[in-house]
């Protein structure tokens, strides 16, 4: 295939989520793989919504996947006057017209189709009408969609679809404060951009067979259309941008990485027998046919295993820049805190699953360290005072290494043999740490170093312990 041109068109109006970086992900590939071009386009036409700091997002989600587009981005604001241009140009040629029709009577119309158990349609009042309103008179742009046929197209991925004109609508094109419509702008930007194959969600299925009566009317080019299935959130709920689990910058929060995001939407909904994909060998190895027609469901599990191979099969180099960036968002500095990174990331690596993982096992290496007050306060008794003294005063003479705290936890169960086993780990763990739950706590102390470890028992003894 030659020139094969795609896009990713999303608006401004809040954050991407999962499937808009599925739909960006398979246009960037099925363009990269034929060797054609990727486009971006920002459909900011809606200027109640827009904002300027979800663009800068779109831009920053992208390139932190590695989805570089060709060409500068496209701006439908920066468009308008050729929008106008051709509406315009669609009223003189009878394609369009204008419609004075008030809401009131638009929602009578809509009532009575409802009613009849119709879908709701206009009905075409001011279509053939010669009306004498003057300037100031309200009225918005309608395409003349064609009455009579059928409007039929082949989806790469559905196959044949049939759509009766009858069941279309005379779709406005421009509202009544002078602005384009989706449908208008899209088809528009289509042609002028070269767009050969327009792969979008299959929400957009019913908004096909408008855009290619528009299209034809025009005398464009008809594009390839690719509607992909819709994914379903943990809940079995459909995507949105409000939606907490499709949110694509919460799963930046929670430590996910650009390759195993990347890995788990080329298959998700796919036939593929490649369960670790790097994005350089997707181009080679995606197929649009290989795609399933059945709605796709999140599977949170499957997302941390992928996570946590990537956490442990990239280079050392690139995970410690993850990580470094991730901890800086968090207002934690590596080199701040924490004197031996290295082993202690060689250490707790294979544990985590994510980057808000390893954050939460760097803080217990932060040199203040906070207590949970409800946790504290229960603890502050004699038992565990004399446990504390005694641990400080063996590791003052053991030698400091992995064998002998190990034997140091075994007799202090012997010594206090009237108290829990498990409550002794957790009086040291919680003391040394500030957490109820880490990897093993012999592990630990020793990441920590010696003098860490006396400094924060004995300071624990001289501010919570004076008493005793």
């Amino acid at each position: 295939m030659n020139n094969i041109i795609t896009r990713f068109a999303p608006s401004p109006t809040g954050y991407l989520h999962i499937g808009n970086i599925r739909i960006a992900l398979y246009s960037w590939l099925y363009a990269k793989k034929y060797n054609g071009k990727f486009i971006l386009r920002i459909e900011d036409t809606n200027f109640v919504k827009n904002n300027q700091k979800y663009i800068d997002y779109i831009f920053y989600i992208l390139e932190w996947l590695g989805l570089y587009w060709d060409d500068s981005p496209f701006y439908q604001s920066k468009r308008i006057f050729l929008y106008k241009d051709i509406i315009d140009n669609m009223l003189k040629n009878n394609l369009a017209y204008k419609c004075f029709c008030s809401l009131d009577r638009l929602n009578y119309i809509k009532n009575i189709c409802i009613k009849k158990g119709l879908k709701p349609k206009y009905d075409r009042y001011c279509r053939n009408k010669e009306f004498n309103f003057n300037k100031k008179s309200s009225y918005v742009v309608r395409f003349k969609n064609p009455i009579f046929g059928f409007v039929k197209f082949n989806d790469l991925i559905y196959k044949k679809m049939i759509f009766s004109n009858e069941s279309l609508d005379d779709i406005i094109i421009q509202r009544s404060n002078g602005l384009p419509t989706y449908n208008f702008c899209v088809v528009v930007d289509d042609y002028y951009m070269s767009v050969t194959h327009v792969i979008r969600g299959e929400d957009h299925i019913s908004n096909t067979p408008k855009q290619i009566n528009l299209i034809k009317s025009l005398n464009y080019n008809i594009p390839n259309y690719i509607h992909l299935p819709i994914i379903l959130d943990f809940n079995r709920k459909k995507l949105s941008k409000r939606n907490f689990s499709s949110n694509i910058q919460n799963y930046i929060n929670e430590g996910f990485i650009p390759e195993s995001i990347l890995n788990y939407l080329f298959n998700l909904g796919c036939f593929s027998n490649n369960e670790i994909v790097y994005l350089h060998e997707m181009k080679n190895l995606f197929n649009i046919h290989n795609i399933k027609r059945s709605p796709c469901i999140l599977n949170i599990k499957k997302l941390y295993w992928l996570n946590k191979y990537y956490i442990n099969n990239l280079s050392y180099k690139k995970i410690f820049n993850y990580l470094n960036s991730f901890l800086l968002y968090k207002n934690f500095s590596i080199f701040k805190n924490i004197e031996n990174i290295s082993e202690i990331l060689s250490f707790i690596l294979p544990r985590s699953n994510s980057l808000n993982e390893l954050f939460d096992f760097l803080t217990i290496f932060k040199k203040k360290i906070k207590y949970d007050k409800k946790i504290l306060y229960k603890l502050i008794n004699k038992n565990v005072y004399d446990i504390l003294i005694f641990f400080i005063k063996k590791i003052n003479i053991i030698v400091f290494d992995i064998f002998s705290i190990k034997n140091l936890f075994f007799y202090l169960i012997i010594k206090f043999n009237y108290i829990n086993k498990k409550d002794i780990y957790f009086y040291i763990r919680f003391f040394l740490t500030g957490k109820n739950i880490t990897p093993n706590i012999s592990n630990i102390i020793i990441l920590l170093k010696k003098k860490n470890v006396l400094f924060r028992l004995n300071f624990v003894i001289k501010k919570f312990f004076k008493n005793f």
